[in-house]
């Protein structure tokens, strides 16, 4: 393009971008950032967006954060799709601490978290045996103006019962049902709670 005598926007740079991490090209992804920077064609919202989700699945969570930090330090502000990219690569890989961390943050930048957000929260939460903070993150949901859909209560639920904790999750199991949900738990219960009738 540029040496057709065109000169690329920031339009042409983000399809690119995204171009190349589609294809796998990390290093010509990268390199088509840096000659944005330096061209005079400030990155965008959009074109960090792209970057941190082309990072995040090819595993390079850590590159994605520190360049998450960096737009900080910029004019820019992250917004919540950005958080979300990350929060779920970081529960993705097992970075629970560090994904409940940015999760805090986004609250206290004023973001509303979406079901799927809370529900990747908990899920973290779970997996760690954190049960008590999980369920205070799932009955935050209902509190902050987003209930629990099926899958947020299918997910904590299967982490009570995968931790022996048949009560609560019966308890849950009913709360659901009475809201119209479906249980998709069976597995789960038979292993743990054999015999048990839920009613």
């Amino acid at each position: 393009m540029i040496h057709q005598g065109l000169t690329p926007n920031n339009v042409s740079y983000n399809t690119l971008i995204h171009g190349f991490f589609q294809l796998g090209k990390l290093r010509e992804a990268q390199d088509l950032f840096k000659n944005m920077c330096t061209s005079g064609n400030l990155p965008d919202l959009f074109t960090y967006s792209i970057l941190l989700n082309g990072f995040c699945k090819q595993g390079y969570i850590g590159k994605a954060f520190r360049l998450f930090r960096a737009m900080q330090s910029t004019s820019l502000n992250p917004n919540l799709v950005m958080y979300r990219i990350l929060v779920h690569a970081m529960c993705k890989s097992g970075n629970h601490k560090d994904a409940r961390k940015l999760f805090s943050e986004l609250i206290v930048q004023g973001f509303q978290p979406h079901v799927q957000l809370y529900t990747t929260i908990i899920n973290g939460l779970c997996k760690e045996g954190l049960l008590e903070e999980a369920l205070k993150a799932f009955r935050n949901m209902e509190a902050d103006g987003c209930p629990p859909d099926e899958i947020s209560y299918n997910v904590i639920i299967r982490g009570f019962l995968q931790h022996k904790h048949e009560s609560m999750a019966l308890q849950l199991i009913r709360e659901m049902r009475d809201r119209g949900f479906v249980a998709d738990v069976g597995p789960c219960l038979s292993e743990v709670h054999q015999g048990k009738k839920v009613v």
